[in-house]
């Protein structure tokens, strides 16, 4: 392979984390102007403001209560997927844990579970006890250590 090409594929492969992380970044409804709300799933004028007006949000389950008022469950869950209140691994509760789309019981348990988190890097690495790499990236985007 000659250096012309060699080149830009290096370049796309240096490209495909960043991108990958991306992907997996969420808008806060704490912070999301209206445009980008209403460019979410499901999102129109009126629940893009009502998530304005119950601002701010102090945990996930703030935000499924006001949002149930507008949205059923499906729904909810398949917003979760782009919008999200981050949970703070050590103090979130089991039923806001739950609200990641994609969590079981078992996989809550194990979040409370290895408390206190002291760092990110102990988040993945005893999560990635039971999740590979790439959920244990998806998971970590719905979490924080505040």
């Amino acid at each position: 392979m000659n250096m012309k090409m060699l080149l830009p594929l290096l370049a796309w492969a240096l490209l495909l984390p960043a991108m990958a992380k991306a992907e997996l970044m969420l808008v806060n409804p704490s912070t999301a102007d209206k445009d980008e709300l209403q460019a979410l799933p499901d999102i129109d004028d009126e629940i893009a403001q009502a998530i304005i007006d119950g601002r701010p949000y102090r945990s996930a389950l703030d935000l499924d209560t006001a949002l149930a008022k507008l949205m059923d469950e499906e729904q909810r869950a398949a917003l979760y997927t782009k919008l999200f209140r981050p949970i703070d691994l050590n103090n979130g509760s089991e039923a806001e844990i739950l609200l990641i789309p994609g969590m079981s019981k078992k996989m809550a348990h194990e979040f409370v579970e290895y408390r206190p988190y002291k760092s990110m890097e102990q988040f993945r690495r005893e999560i990635g006890k039971y999740v590979d790499d790439d959920e244990v990236a998806r998971l970590e985007s719905y979490v924080t250590l505040d």
